[in-house]
C-alpha cells in the first residue's frame, strides 16, 4: 500500500484530492457535525488542508492531533483567526503537530462530532490498516459515541482488511465518490 501510493502521478494526486475534498465537504455528515477531529495529512496521504480550512471558515470546531507519548494522542482545537502555518509544527514521525499551547478539545457526548482517520487501507467492514503505532486506535477507544470514518482514495479499499481485537471498527468511508456511513449514526 506504501508503494502503490508513493507511485500515484502527482497531477493525478491533485486531482484526486479536490475530488475527495469537494465530496467531503457536500456530504450531509460534514454539514450537520459541529466538531471535526481531522488528521494534517503526510504528502503521500490524501491532502486535508482545504477541508481544515474550510471547517474553520463554516464555524466548526476544529481539532487536530499531537502526539503525547506512549503512542497516545490528544487533539487540540485550531484558531479560526490564524492561519494553519501558524499553528502546526513539524512534530512525531514528521507529522504537522498543533502547538502544544493551543486548548486541548475533549469530545462530549452530546457533540455531533466527526473524526477523519487516516490509513494505508480500508474495507467497508470498517476495516482499516493503520501505520503500526496504534494512536487511532486508543483514542477512538476511549471516544467510542465519535462518527469515525476513513479518508482515502477509493484504489485503497479492499475486500477485507485482517483486525485484531484493539482495533477501533470505522463507520464510514469518504473518497472521490459520495461518503459511505455504515453504521446508522
Amino acid at each position: 500500500m506504501r508503494q502503490l501510493r508513493s507511485q500515484m502521478p502527482p497531477e493525478k494526486k491533485s486531482a484526486l484530492d479536490r475530488q475527495m475534498t469537494r465530496c467531503f465537504l457536500e456530504s450531509p455528515v460534514y454539514q450537520a457535525c459541529e466538531q471535526l477531529l481531522c488528521f494534517v495529512s503526510l504528502p503521500q496521504e490524501p491532502d486535508t488542508a482545504e477541508i481544515l480550512r474550510h471547517a474553520l471558515h463554516d464555524g466548526k470546531c476544529v481539532g487536530v492531533p499531537r502526539c503525547i507519548g506512549d503512542h497516545r494522542m490528544v487533539f487540540h482545537k485550531l484558531d479560526p483567526t490564524l492561519t494553519l502555518e501558524k499553528q502546526l509544527n513539524p512534530g512525531t514521525y514528521g507529522v504537522r503537530e498543533p502547538q502544544s499551547h493551543l486548548q486541548v478539545l475533549i469530545p462530549e457526548k452530546d457533540t455531533y462530532t466527526l473524526c477523519l482517520v487516516p490509513g494505508l487501507a480500508f474495507d467497508r467492514c470498517g476495516g482499516r490498516l493503520g501505520y503500526g503505532g496504534g494512536y487511532y486506535d486508543r483514542f477512538l477507544a476511549t471516544y467510542p459515541w465519535l462518527l469515525k470514518i476513513g479518508y482515502t482514495p477509493s484504489q485503497f479499499i479492499l475486500e477485507h482488511i485482517p483486525t485484531e481485537s484493539t482495533d477501533q471498527m470505522l463507520d464510514g468511508i469518504a473518497n472521490e465518490f459520495p461518503l459511505e456511513v455504515w453504521n446508522g449514526k
